[in-house]
């Protein structure tokens, strides 16, 4: 874990989400380009690592990262609206 800022780390992941997003249309059309399919699973990559850091230091990004406990956690972080993310 590298401790980056919340702002920081929401950067990567932006920037990695476009460049997977882009590569998945890509290869939608150009299914056998290897190049493209490392391109993709790099990016994929860096973009996991980075919602991973994310939640562990500042909390999930979306429901689906949400930890099992015994409550529901979602809730626990400020809203965006109150100004604090």
């Amino acid at each position: 874990m590298t401790n980056k800022s919340r702002d920081q780390l929401m950067c990567i992941i932006n920037e990695a989400s476009l460049a997977v997003h882009d590569t998945v249309l890509f290869l939608d059309t150009h299914p056998c380009d290897k190049e493209a399919m490392e391109y993709y699973q790099m990016y994929r990559q860096i973009r996991n690592e980075a919602m991973e850091e994310y939640r562990d230091c500042y909390g999930p990004l979306s429901a689906y990262d949400v930890a099992p406990s015994n409550m529901w956690t979602w809730i626990n972080d400020p809203w965006p609206w109150e100004g604090e993310c």
